[in-house]
């Protein structure tokens, strides 16, 4: 693309042979496209140089300068040369939309808009500027109005395949699966079965939770081409999806045959070999998270690299979810124990129980990007590390998951208030319940169950259920109490707010069931008792088969035996629940 883009700019009359300045340099610049050609960039920069230094303002030398000072990674030195080229020739969308990516990576959010928006409206129809201006939208948390640049340049451009797998790719991270779904079927019909349609329509496919149709469709890509990585990762993750695990990591490893470096490939190999209990190799794999587009974009210098912590100040980075911060800080007590001190970013909602259970660390809660950047400016801090790259320096096998009853402490005033209102509904067994897990980024339709479904489970006798199911919920509950006069204790205050009071009142219950969601997560590590429902393919954190995970031993998974189907979970899961009420009655 970027070939055909340089010889339009040498052989357009209206730009380059009306422009006496520029056809002062013909000679140079007909040198520095064929080397560009060739990806000769040093040279190209000498062309354009010896050029300039001929006529300064040469839009064409300046553009093509900074042109490959960006494929050199230079991105500063290239900056002043596409700045140069827009002066000397505003109507250069081309330049425009180059600096603009330089701005973009130097994270000048505002000015990198400002410049896509002038490629933009000097070429509104091409869908180029706008696949640009989606990405950087995008970088500031714009993804709506991504989407809406990306729709328009399907417009214009229909058949423009990186158009079409940019728009698909953003539909699946805002979780438009069907959407996404009908645009791979349509390109499918409208562009006729090629490699790309069949491998869109595979990936769009998975996303849906149409795991089979995924693998059918990665399969007819292949038959085109056996030389994309990318298709054997999105069979592979459909695969995992059925549990036809050994034949995933095949894909995965034919991704590699392919491209040796391949990110996304050793990073999927990572999360299997991590559900298989691999742990080193698991943890390697995992760290090519960091390679992988829309990884976070802080870093962690000078990076801790497992030494010694004797004497020296560690700052842990927060980078996932909440139920990944209460898991991982399962390493807390072993980095604080060698560490002169340790600052530990969290999530807002774990400072007061993370403070009180590690007493010795300062946490840091990671309120807005402001507060990152606060955090990694500190001076006192001799090594940083990612939260999740912790473990790959203390989890390596099964013998290092430690056996305890509990890591994080919850306020003991708070959970003597919990009992007394729990004692208030009267005898019988208080269990927390929680239906609903993840998001649409994380396979939430996985994980989630309605309270219909669970009604034999919910109406056994001498139990008292209460909610610990976050979000909109109220609607539901209500619902179910009025279709099956089974009550479920909803305390707000207790889940809407500061995890420190779901701790306290999850620490007064006797037991918890749950999908896989934070709640697991918060219950293990305050050493409670939990049934955990598990789908065919869990996360890579609950394993691949056995009722224990090694982070929790008070957890007890109870597994899909069919993939979509909870009838086997719920049975077996009532039928425990109903063991444990006879021994309490003996």
């Amino acid at each position: 693309m970027l070939k055909d883009l340089l010889l339009h700019l040498l052989r357009t009359p209206g730009r380059l042979l009306r422009s006496r300045r520029e056809s002062r340099v013909w000679s140079d610049l007909e040198s520095a496209v064929a080397d560009f050609n060739e990806k000769k960039y040093e040279d190209v920069i000498a062309h354009c140089r010896t050029a300039l230094q001929q006529e300064p303002r040469s839009a064409q030398a300046n553009y093509l300068c900074g042109r490959a000072l960006m494929e050199l990674d230079r991105h500063a030195e290239a900056a002043p040369y596409l700045r140069a080229a827009t002066e000397a020739d505003p109507g250069l969308a081309e330049a425009h939309s180059d600096l603009a990516l330089v701005m973009l990576k130097a994270g000048d959010y505002h000015a990198a808009e400002q410049l896509c928006r002038q490629a933009v409206l000097i070429h509104p129809k091409a869908p180029r500027y706008r696949l640009h201006l989606a990405e950087i939208l995008e970088s500031t948390g714009r993804d709506r109005e991504a989407l809406d640049e990306l729709l328009i340049a399907q417009e214009y451009a229909p058949e423009q395949l990186d158009v079409l797998q940019t728009l698909i790719i953003k539909m699946d991270q805002l979780g438009m699966y069907a959407e996404a779904l009908r645009v791979a079927e349509r390109a499918r019909a409208e562009l006729g079965e090629t490699f790309e349609t069949w491998f869109f329509l595979g990936y769009a496919r998975f996303s849906s939770g149409d795991h089979r149709g995924a693998v059918e469709a990665c399969r007819r890509a292949i038959g085109f081409r056996k030389d994309v990585p990318g298709i054997y990762v999105t069979l592979g993750s459909a695969l995992v999806a059925l549990g036809q695990i050994d034949e995933a990591v095949a894909s995965y490893k034919r991704a590699l045959k392919v491209l040796p470096d391949y990110p996304d490939a050793h990073f999927h190999l990572g999360m299997l070999n991590l559900m298989r209990g691999r742990y080193r190799d698991g943890w390697a794999g995992f760290e090519y998270r960091f390679k992988i587009r829309r990884a976070t974009k802080r870093t962690a210098e000078p990076r801790w690299n497992g030494t010694s912590l004797r004497g020296r100040t560690l700052h842990v980075l927060r980078e996932q979810g909440l139920g990944d911060d209460i898991m991982y800080s399962s390493c807390f007590p072993q980095l604080i124990s060698d560490a002169k001190h340790c600052y530990i970013e969290c999530e807002p909602r774990l400072s007061k129980l993370f403070t009180r259970s590690f007493p010795k660390a300062t946490f840091i809660p990671i309120v807005d990007n402001a507060a990152k950047v606060a955090a990694t400016s500190r001076e006192d801090v001799d090594v940083r590390i990612f939260s999740a790259s912790v473990p790959g320096y203390l989890r390596n096998s099964i013998r290092d998951f430690p056996d305890h009853r509990g890591y994080l402490t919850a306020d003991p005033e708070r959970v003597d208030y919990w009992r007394t209102k729990l004692a208030a509904l009267g005898g019988g067994l208080n269990v927390g319940i929680s239906w609903r897990g993840g998001t649409v980024h994380t396979h939430r339709d996985r994980r989630t169950l309605s309270l219909d479904a669970l009604q034999p489970l919910l109406s056994t006798p001498g139990l008292h259920w209460i909610n610990l199911q976050y979000g909109e919920r109220a609607a539901e509950i209500a619902g179910f109490k009025a279709n099956h006069n089974i009550e479920i204790a909803d305390w707000p205050e207790a889940i809407d707010g500061d995890y420190d009071e779901t701790a306290a009142l999850v620490s007064a219950l006797d037991l918890v069931i749950s999908v896989c969601t934070s709640v697991v997560h918060l219950a293990g590590a305050l050493g409670r008792p939990v049934w955990v429902m598990a789908p065919f393919a869990p996360e890579w954190r609950y394993g691949l088969e056995g009722e224990t995970m090694p982070w929790y031993p008070t957890v007890r998974l109870f597994r899909q035996t069919e993939i979509g189907s909870w009838n086997s979970v719920i049975a077996k899961i009532h039928s425990a629940l109903s063991q444990r009420l006879s021994d309490n009655t003996d």
